[in-house]
């Protein structure tokens, strides 16, 4: 066992501490129960049987002589997935079940689908144009994944646009990411669009079949291939990157904010990790716990673990405001160090965690620091999954990330950040969710960048129930919303990896991932309609959606890291699946703020009507009843 798991205990009595104000911010979301996404996919399941039935007793018929909603396309083959119709029906039944009214529902379905089918007519006119001039001639199913990848654009661009998030940070945006991060950037991606091409060159066959059968992110080479041999690229440009960083000899005062709501079942092991490590640490470490307004005797439990503490000196600060960013300033308003350690209450830090990550503050532009978020123990499910979660997602991906400053933030489990330059971009940002990639953000926007060193291994708590764990996932991947939002200024803009390159593609992977659940319905639905219509069974998409290069990827990392988790590797594919079902449930937890054409007309004039309640059937959670 070790000292993570010799140090957290399981009392019954904590079941329902994770909720809080954070779960939800009320001004932006909407704490909707599971019924909403359950609808969702029923709904879903509902048209995609209504819609591809219909389509294949018209192609049995002889009135339509595609699989798909492609137009011009005679003589220029055909696909196996109707992928454009899986689109259509995603953005129909998410306007449907967005939170909001009538009139805006309609207006976010019109605006989803009219975009899409706008940009497949531009793709299927365009392939027309090309073959009649004898330019290129294009394959149908070009235009079909060229149109897919717009629609995973289409729909965070939308949302961005109409849902009810935080305001664009008036401050001034002056990234200045060096041109050596963006040659290895665009090298990188030159080399891998090279491999692509050359596998496409040398196997035309076998890509073609791949292609055929894999839906939106399956095994074929091409887009998919390109990105995971690009980040193969960068993570060893990262690597090295981190490796010289780690050399330099800095270890300064700092202190330790510790943000603790209801948290006197683990507190005491959080604070007793903190003493171990600072014995490892040449500075002077102060430890500050800030009690947000607990109901149980955190502050009692912190103070009698300060005082047993033989390294650091520490003490406990009252926020009798709920919010942990509000708990966070509190505490970097009363700090007076010059570099704060952010560690969440339920988090124990390794020996030697602090030197490590201290280190690459050595570079004057390094605003802040993160590590590698490993699972307390290895027994439960949720353990073995998250095991393999953090070696692709911290343990590669982020360290990919690091090989061309384009780490847009670390957890907030464990952050060191400079405390002048916290200070100078306003602090941690209250009432939204993401504080802790928000304030990374914000400070590459005032030039300073991250690093994530999987060097520096921590140990935090993983959900206790099923109800503990969509908590936590809805409200991850709801922050992607939040964040890009909050600091709008800062996507697309050229001058900032993180925010012209990174922050862009997490929007559209985090529409991607959204959709695989219900795309795996639709392969279903799709495989059983060409089965009764006496067609080939189309086996291969689902299998390649929920395998593909993600597995090949999950087992290459973990090899590298420990090798004997590779055999959490099925469980962690699986869960995938039900990471979507929670993406899916965070983009239905965005608020949207009603319209009404009629009570608009009617406010022009001397009378105006009463206003009513904008969604007042939503508060079930039933919006089919609208």
């Amino acid at each position: 066992m070790t000292h993570a798991e010799a140090d957290f205990p399981t009392p019954a009595a904590i079941a329902e501490h994770y909720r809080s104000v954070d779960s939800a911010p009320v001004d932006y979301s909407v704490d909707r129960p599971p019924s909403a996404s359950n609808g969702f996919l029923l709904m879903f399941t509902g048209l995609s049987v209504i819609v591809l039935g219909g389509q294949a007793v018209l192609r049995h018929a002889g009135v339509i002589g595609t699989n798909d909603l492609v137009i011009l396309a005679s003589g220029r083959g055909d696909v196996a997935v109707p992928t454009r119709i899986f689109l259509v029906v995603f953005f129909a039944t998410y306007a449907y079940y967005a939170y909001s009214n009538r009139w805006r529902r309609a207006h976010l379905g019109a605006l989803l689908v009219g975009k899409f089918l706008a940009s497949c007519v531009f793709f299927d006119v365009l392939g027309w144009w090309l073959a009649t001039e004898h330019i290129l001639e294009l394959h149908v199913l070009g235009q079909q994944i060229a149109s897919a990848l717009i629609a995973l654009a289409i729909f965070p661009q939308t949302v961005l646009a109409h849902a009810q998030l935080p305001r664009p940070l008036d401050a001034t945006v002056d990234p200045r990411t060096p041109p050596g991060a963006y040659v290895r950037l665009i090298g990188s991606l030159l080399a891998a669009m090279a491999v692509a091409t050359v596998v496409e060159a040398a196997l035309p066959g076998l890509v073609f079949d791949l292609r055929s059968v894999a839906l939106l992110g399956g095994m074929g080479p091409g887009v998919f291939l390109t990105q995971q041999v690009f980040a193969v690229c960068t993570a060893t440009l990262g690597w090295f990157a981190l490796k010289r960083s780690r050399t330099q000899d800095f270890s300064p005062p700092v202190a330790v904010l510790v943000p603790a709501h209801d948290e006197a079942h683990d507190i005491a092991a959080t604070i007793a990790a903190v003493d171990r490590a600072a014995h490892t640490y040449a500075g002077r470490i102060h430890l500050y716990v800030v009690d947000n307004a607990s109901t149980d005797n955190t502050t009692e439990v912190a103070e009698e673990a300060i005082a047993e503490c033989t390294a650091i000196t520490g003490e406990v600060l009252d926020c009798p405001t709920p919010g942990k960013a509000i708990a966070l300033n509190l505490g970097v308003h009363r700090i007076t160090e010059e570099f704060i350690v952010r560690i969440d209450a339920d988090t124990v830090i390794g020996p030697g965690c602090l030197q490590t990550a201290m280190r690459h503050f050595g570079d004057p532009r390094v605003g802040s620091v993160g590590g590698l978020p490993l699972p307390v123990g290895n027994t439960t499910w949720i353990d073995k999954v998250r095991l393999v979660e953090v070696y692709l997602r911290h343990g590669f991906f982020q360290v990919a990330l690091d090989g061309y400053q384009g780490v847009m933030g670390v957890p907030g489990m464990f952050a060191i950040y400079r405390r002048r330059v916290v200070v100078e971009v306003g602090g941690m940002v209250e009432g939204m969710n993401g504080e802790d990639t928000d304030i990374c953000l914000r400070m590459d926007a005032a030039g300073y960048h991250t690093v994530a060193d999987p060097r520096a291994v921590y140990y935090s708590e993983t959900p206790a129930s099923y109800a503990h764990l969509r908590e936590q996932r809805v409200r991850w991947f709801r922050s992607i919303y939040h964040i890009s939002a909050h600091n709008r200024k800062m996507l697309l803009d050229p001058r900032s990896i993180t925010g012209g390159f990174v922050l862009p593609f997490q929007l559209v992977n985090a529409a991607r991932r959204a959709m695989l659940a219900p795309l795996l319905i639709f392969a279903v639905v799709d495989a059983a309609v060409s089965t009764v219509a006496g067609q080939p069974l189309h086996w291969q998409p689902i299998v390649a959606t929920v395998l593909g290069m993600q597995m090949i990827m999950a087992a290459s990392v973990c090899l590298l890291w420990q090798p004997g988790s590779v055999k959490h590797i099925p469980a962690y594919l699986g869960f995938r699946v039900l990471r979507s079902y929670f993406t899916l449930g965070a983009a239905l937890s965005l608020r949207y703020p009603p319209v009404d054409p009629i009570r608009a007309l009617a406010a022009r004039r001397p009378h105006r009507r009463r206003p009513t309640s904008p969604r007042s059937d939503d508060a079930r959670g039933d919006p089919e009843s609208a």
